[in-house]
């Protein structure tokens, strides 16, 4: 299926009004106690996460109640990656940045993507302290507030805004140690966003050059995924070739970083 014109400005309207269904539960919440529950190792989940989730998958089911709805409170990676091969799929993360929204840290988001036949075709993240309204969809650019947006131009690493994130396992965190190694002593500097979704986010938008994240899930990156390439962005593996749905690992940028980071990376990326 080819979506069209009508149908992506449909979807992307459902989109937002589910990610600020979802964005106002999240402020509601914010100055109340924290209720944390661990669901896996370094992984939190709060009562904040199950409520937004349900008011975002509300507002989907009234617009399109025939379309599957895949969140992360509830869905394994496997079955996420499996299901969004085929149809219309929507992928959401109610809570992007769980660690910050339990510790205080204003840095959180809401996720809203729309697939059809594993293509993403509608992205919506918004964060809801700071009113930020990140929307894009096929073929129609990528907006912050209704206002166009588009990755930075920096060329030189040495002037480069790097954002990452560090995953669960140790393992993971080694490889991101290692290219940390490389990259921190090249770059301007580095930081730590704590949501995927925003990491990606902020280079469609221009204020980070690249980010790099080597366990992303589903729901981390559906939304994301059409933002930075509305926004120009280029989205790669660990290894440099193109990124899929079915990798953990992505690359981030610009697109114009991109030679002197796999030329600085060297064996640490697989190449």
């Amino acid at each position: 299926m080819s979506p069209s014109g009508a149908h992506l400005e449909v979807w992307l309207l459902t989109a937002i009004e589910a990610a600020l269904a979802g964005g106002a539960v999240l402020r509601a919440h914010w100055p109340m106690p924290r209720q944390v529950h661990e669901k896996g190792f370094r992984d939190w989940v709060t009562a904040a996460d199950l409520a937004a989730q349900e008011a975002v998958v509300a507002v989907i089911r009234r617009h399109d109640p025939a379309h599957r709805v895949l969140g992360e409170e509830g869905t394994s990676q496997e079955e996420a990656r499996e299901a969004m091969a085929q149809g219309i799929v929507w992928v959401v993360d109610p809570l992007d940045g769980t660690t910050n929204f339990a510790r205080r840290l204003p840095y959180f988001a809401v996720s809203v993507g729309l697939l059809v036949e594993g293509e993403p075709v509608v992205g919506v993240i918004y964060a809801p302290l700071q009113d930020m309204l990140f929307t894009a969809a096929r073929g129609r650019g990528a907006f912050l507030n209704g206002r166009p947006i588009r990755v930075s131009e920096t060329e030189r690493l040495e002037q480069a805004l790097i954002g990452l994130d560090w995953g669960h396992r140790n393992e993971t965190r080694e490889q991101v140690l290692a290219w940390l190694s490389r990259l921190a002593v090249r770059c301007q500097t580095v930081r730590a966003i704590g949501s995927a979704a925003l990491g990606m986010a902020y280079v469609a938008a221009g204020w980070l050059d690249l980010y790099f994240h080597l366990a992303l899930q589903p729901w981390d990156v559906a939304a994301a995924a059409v933002l930075v390439r509305e926004a120009g962005g280029q989205m790669n593996r660990p290894d440099g070739s193109p990124w899929t749905f079915r990798d953990a690992g992505a690359v981030v940028s610009n697109g114009r970083l991109d030679r002197a980071v796999w030329a600085l990376l060297g064996e640490s990326s697989g190449r």
